[in-house]
């Protein structure tokens, strides 16, 4: 049923690992490069990647860079179809979902049509007391 394919409930069913003796759920490790340049706001994914983690968990995504002039808003949608996200709304929704930042690079994350894309790739660990409100 597409209607109960979310994020949550797709990442949700890889989360309860078969020998997990502690009965601790959760990723502690989560990687997306050159995927989130296919959301607008991404708030609310942020924050179910915190759902899902454990405390102390490890983020890194890349994202198309856009500066606050072009991006208001914080994200925008460009002619090629995906979206560039400001540094301020990487962060702040990092920071909101309770992640904390460990580094932050500007990047070239990949050539398009012989021109260097401008991105961000972004690296965040999960607050510990994040746990407790699990």
């Amino acid at each position: 049923d597409l209607e109960e394919m979310t994020l949550q409930n797709t990442l949700g069913k890889a989360n309860n690992p078969p020998n997990n003796k502690n009965n601790i759920q959760g990723f502690d490790l989560i990687v997306a490069a050159d995927v989130l340049v296919y959301f607008g706001s991404i708030s609310s994914l942020l924050a179910t990647f915190a759902q899902l983690s454990l405390p102390g968990a490890t983020l890194v995504f890349s994202c198309e860079r856009a500066t606050e002039e072009e991006a208001p808003l914080g994200w925008r949608l460009l002619s090629s179809g995906r979206f560039a996200h400001t540094k301020k709304h990487a962060l702040d929704a990092g920071f909101d979902a309770g992640w904390r930042l460990v580094e932050y690079k500007e990047i070239v994350p990949r050539m398009e049509r012989g021109e260097e894309v401008q991105g961000h790739l972004f690296t965040f660990v999960l607050n510990e007391k994040h746990g407790d409100e699990l």
